[in-house]
């Protein structure tokens, strides 16, 4: 983890979490005292563009109905679920 990430002018909340306990043992032996929390955080950091990421995905179907726009099909959603139902055939 890289310490450049870390904004240390913000303003610290306190939150309690459950981690596994295999988790809170690395985390006594391998992070020196005082830093768990900078560790936590800098972790939770790196992952939050993935959970961006993830949230702005669209559904399958909603996927297929935006590109059916993109490509101006006249078929209708019926047309098209019986299509996708008969491919699964």
């Amino acid at each position: 983890m890289s310490k450049e990430n870390t904004n240390t002018h913000s303003k610290n909340a306190r939150i309690t979490v459950s981690v596994p306990e295999y988790v809170q043992i690395f985390l006594q032996k391998q992070i020196p005292k005082r830093q768990t929390s900078q560790f936590v955080a800098e972790a939770i950091m790196e992952k939050i563009p993935e959970v961006i990421a993830k949230k702005k995905r669209l559904s399958p179907l909603r996927e297929l109905l935006e590109l059916r726009k993109e490509v101006k099909s006249n078929m209708s959603v019926e047309e098209i679920i019986k299509a996708i139902h008969k491919g699964r055939k």
